[in-house]
């Protein structure tokens, strides 16, 4: 009996690493770069915001013939940041779920204006100061 317990704690353990590993490989590195605000995000409830250099690391909307993004939009943007031409450091990553599950109830929220497709990004950190 004891032999059983064990084969079944091995195989549980191996389900667990294999399904936390999996969650993580779509959530890309922390990266800090400067950014601009532009305007609240809608209609997912986050904050536009334009890089200063273009990224190649995120992904683009269909339509759009470049392989440079150069724009996002950020959950978690503290409120001190959202002003219009505003510049700041974003330490943020890119979380393909998490911008499924939101995407995914988008079209319950009302939108006044369609601002157009922008990935989604996860802020972690704003500050004044540069991350570099």
């Amino acid at each position: 009996m004891p032999m059983k317990s064990h084969i079944v704690s091995v195989i549980l353990l191996a389900f667990i690493l294999f399904s936390c590993s999996k969650e993580q490989a779509n959530v890309h590195k922390r990266t800090c770069v400067a950014v601009r605000y532009t305007m609240e995000y809608c209609p997912v409830k986050a904050s536009l915001v334009t890089f200063l250099e273009p990224r190649s690391d995120l992904p683009r909307p269909a339509h759009l013939s470049t392989i440079y993004t150069s724009q996002a939009a950020v959950l978690n943007l503290p409120d001190e940041f959202k002003k219009t031409d505003t510049v700041f450091y974003l330490t943020f990553h890119y979380d393909e779920d998490r911008e499924k599950k939101e995407n995914a109830e988008a079209p319950y929220i009302f939108c006044p204006a369609h601002i157009g497709v922008s990935p989604i990004i996860v802020g972690e950190s704003a500050s004044w100061q540069s991350c570099k």
